[in-house]
């Protein structure tokens, strides 16, 4: 964050090409950290990417509860 409050970076989804050549996403918080990765491992980028846009759909609608 900023001084001022904004976010130093727009949160996005990041798909890594991993060491063996498989991928993972990970949710890169305004700090610029990762804030999630996935749980899954993926055998192609695009596969990754797929999981990354459903997760994104699937946040983007789940409502907060209050314990």
């Amino acid at each position: 964050m900023t001084e001022s409050g904004d976010p130093a970076v727009i949160p996005y989804f990041e798909v890594i090409r991993q060491t063996d050549g498989r991928f993972h996403w990970e949710l890169i918080n305004p700090h610029g950290t990762p804030a999630v990765r996935s749980i899954g491992i993926f055998a192609t980028e695009d596969e990754a990417v797929a999981n990354a846009e459903y997760t994104q759909r699937l946040i983007s609608r789940a409502p907060i509860r209050r314990s």
